[in-house]
């Protein structure tokens, strides 16, 4: 039986291109935050993410660097947050953010929304963060995030 062909498009032939990497440390303080997250924005911009995922991402990225300064580091300035940037060019941003905090169990994390839940502190960063991204995942030990956003066709 013969192969099928389909005509070649114009990028077929072109290689991926490698993501490009940006790494910072950021001060366990509260006013780090947001000048990293502005930081953060600027370096996905060129990815070409719509407004409203960079909006999602600027929250899910407070979220999750606040969660590391506050509840890994203890609001230490001596400890800085490591965070990692990568932009595949087109495609995807992955922003990994770790603390050396002892940290905790992401599967325990309760539903904030659960009515029996909706006055008890703790967990509303999460469950942002789940639902502003395209996908979320803890290491084990639990101090680390990795966030990742699809560029939308």
């Amino acid at each position: 039986m013969p192969a099928s062909h389909s005509p070649l498009r114009e990028d077929d032939d072109k290689e991926p291109r490698a993501p490009l990497l940006y790494r910072f440390r950021m001060p366990s303080r509260r006013e780090a935050v947001a000048p990293a997250v502005e930081r953060i924005i600027e370096v996905v911009r060129p990815l070409g993410l719509d407004s409203d995922q960079l909006h999602d991402l600027a929250i899910a990225l407070a979220e999750a660097l606040s969660n590391a300064a506050v509840h890994g580091h203890h609001l230490e300035e001596r400890r800085q947050v490591r965070v990692a940037v990568a932009v595949q060019p087109g495609e995807r941003v992955v922003i990994e953010v770790r603390d050396s905090g002892s940290g905790f169990d992401s599967a325990s994390v309760s539903d904030p929304t659960d009515p029996a839940r909706v006055l008890v502190p703790g967990g509303r960063g999460v469950f942002l963060m789940r639902r502003l991204v395209d996908r979320l995942e803890f290491n084990p030990a639990g101090n680390r995030v990795r966030l990742t956003v699809e560029r939308r066709r």
